[in-house]
């Protein structure tokens, strides 16, 4: 039997990092739900039994009916071909209200799907599949601080509650099947305080008596136990941000008979963050060498962000637009950012000037210090002469 665990999936989440793609939707969505198909297409041809998205699969509580439409399609590929799919929520899923909390996964049309189940209250589910192999699934939503007021004042007791809430719900189960657990709350690592003391966190050690345990929320995937009970945070599925730029993505491929864990790559849009160094050049030669720096930067497919330097006094021969379409002609799928930043060279202060007798052989000896052609410099001594002396 196999399970697949995708990781945050964060639908909507544009950022700046796309634009208009000519059919009313944006490149970056589309981005968004090609990631999302890819590891589904997996989970297909694989003939994979489970299949476990780890919560936040909307960026926005409220998701636009664009982003709702792409969950549900790609939702009922699984569903018809007949893997059994939990979408957990997580906190970018949660609404909290006077009397509880809603969730948009629930009134999905994906969760009245064959086969589909949205989890919004923990809960352990025992699947079969076709060759009558079992698995125990433990699912554990988002849970936040407020839903254990009652249970001390701090974040280390709330904390602690839920872990023997956990450690209940693995008691509870009283066959000998494997078991996993996939959820969205941090893991403790040391410390009640991480993000400002503000999330209830599950200890490892809680999920003694299981194989594997497989957290979303935090993006940045990471193994932190080697040994049972395995953990893992999976990750965002995507690169949310230039801070991602040189991030894997992967999805968990996971073998729950053979306890083997297979760590997939998923093939993400790149990101790519550079500089344009141009302060060296001068207005007969910049554009040149703008283009030439474009050129030699590997742009092909990727969404990029540009920060050029230039001289403050070369700044006009510098064009914004000029560098978006010289991206874009050379393969960019879509420029984030053009910056230009002007270098502005720093006055030279000599103290020594002062020691001279007299106002003009102060200033004559301050121009000459500084970085003037010589006729400039003849002429502004010429200058100077007229207003300090008369002459």
């Amino acid at each position: 039997m196999r399970a697949i665990i995708c990781g945050d999936v964060h639908i909507g989440a544009i950022f700046g990092l796309g634009g208009p793609n000519g059919s009313g939707g944006n490149t970056r969505v589309d981005d968004y739900s090609e990631s999302l198909n890819h590891i589904i297409t997996h989970a297909i041809d694989s003939k994979a039994d489970v299949f476990i998205q780890t919560g936040d699969l909307f960026e926005s509580r409220n998701p636009a009916p664009e982003y709702i439409n792409i969950a549900n399609k790609a939702l009922k590929r699984l569903s018809d071909a007949n893997i059994a799919t939990f979408v957990i929520m997580g906190n970018h899923d949660y609404i909290r209200g006077d009397g509880g909390f809603t969730s948009a996964i629930s009134s999905m049309a994906a969760s009245e799907y064959p086969n589909i189940r949205m989890i919004l209250e923990p809960e352990v589910v025992t699947f079969k599949n076709s060759k009558n192999e079992a698995v125990n699934l433990i699912l554990l939503p988002f849970r936040d601080r407020k839903m254990y007021l009652d249970h001390g004042k701090t974040c280390r007791d709330q904390s602690q509650f839920y872990n023997s809430e956990i450690k209940q719900i693995i008691s509870s189960i009283k066959n000998e099947y494997p078991t996993i657990s996939v959820g969205h709350n941090f893991f403790y690592e040391g410390s009640y305080n991480d993000y400002g003391g503000s999330e209830l966190m599950v200890d490892p050690d809680a999920f003694f008596g299981t194989d594997l345990a497989v957290m979303g929320h935090i993006h940045s995937f990471s193994v932190l136990r080697k040994k049972p009970p395995v953990c893992i945070y999976s990750g965002s599925m995507e690169r949310t941000n230039f801070g991602d730029a040189d991030v894997d993505k992967y999805f968990i491929d996971y073998d729950v008979y053979e306890k083997k864990i297979k760590f997939k790559k998923t093939p993400v849009r790149e990101l790519l963050d550079e500089t344009i160094d141009l302060t060296e050049d001068d207005f007969s030669t910049c554009k040149d060498s703008l283009k030439s720096a474009i050129e030699s930067m590997d742009v092909k497919d990727k969404i990029v962000r540009v920060k050029v330097t230039v001289k403050e006094a070369v700044m006009p021969a510098v064009d914004k637009g000029f560098i978006q379409k010289y991206l874009y002609d050379n393969g960019a799928h879509f420029v984030s950012k053009v910056t230009i930043e002007p270098v502005i060279n720093r006055v030279v202060r000599d103290s020594e000037i002062l020691n001279h007798t007299n106002d003009y052989e102060m200033f004559e000896a301050f121009i000459e210090s500084q970085s003037f052609d010589s006729e400039i410099l003849k002429n502004i001594l010429k200058e100077g002469r007229k207003i300090i002396e008369g002459k």
